[in-house]
């Protein structure tokens, strides 16, 4: 096995930034869960549209597109019954179910739900620069290569609004040596390449203390 050297962020349900140096370092940001804010997650893209949907209703944000949108989806006929909705099982992947609509809703104008991914776009460029940055990974100068492995629904490029893409031009903006790489995997699989990785990391650490 070669030697770790880069930066892995999984955005799907939930968000991670990881990273790895040839020399055994290591870090990782954004990892809290949803208590804490899941920055940039499917959850936390879907929950903000939920929570932009009540404000509408209730006078104290704009009308958006996402209430007609997601009531249709879910066969509900008013936001009072969306809240019902959501605290009968208030699971992180029932709700960042909801992130295509926000998708859709975002490509079909909405501001609100436009600012809302613009904000997710934010927030994962923000966990992997703190990686990249913590860890050196873009050299002194900050223009070194270095890889930067995306995986996970959210950064998939099957939507003419990109997050991935977007999360990328991002990057490159301070570090213009960073090389995507979108492998067509699920979350699951890149935590388990992850886990994979350690793991054999850590039996390398074992062979070589005795």
């Amino acid at each position: 096995m070669g030697k770790l050297h880069g930066c892995v962020l999984i955005a799907g349900t939930g968000t991670i930034a990881y990273g790895f140096t040839e020399d055994g370092g290591e870090t990782r940001a954004a990892r809290a869960g949803p208590i804490f804010d899941d920055w940039g997650s499917g959850y936390e893209i879907a929950s903000q549209a939920l929570t932009a949907i009540i404000r509408a209703h209730d006078g104290r944000g704009p009308q958006t597109m996402l209430t007609s949108s997601i009531l249709q989806i879910l066969g509900l006929s008013s936001p009072d019954e969306l809240i019902g909705w959501t605290y009968a099982d208030p699971s992180w992947a029932r709700i960042a179910a909801l992130v295509p609509v926000v998708v859709s809703c975002a490509e079909a104008g909405d501001e609100v739900a436009n600012k809302i991914l613009l904000d997710s776009v934010q927030e994962l460029a923000s966990s992997a620069k703190a990686v990249i940055q913590r860890l050196g990974l873009c050299g002194e100068f900050g223009r070194d290569s270095f890889p930067l492995v995306m995986v996970g629904g959210v950064l998939e490029a099957n939507k003419r609004w990109d997050i991935g893409k977007e999360v990328i031009n991002n990057i490159s903006k301070d570090y213009p040596g960073v090389q995507p790489i979108r492998p067509k995997v699920e979350p699951a699989v890149g935590a388990a390449l992850l886990a994979w990785s350690f793991f054999m990391k850590e039996s390398q650490k074992e062979v070589h203390g005795r």
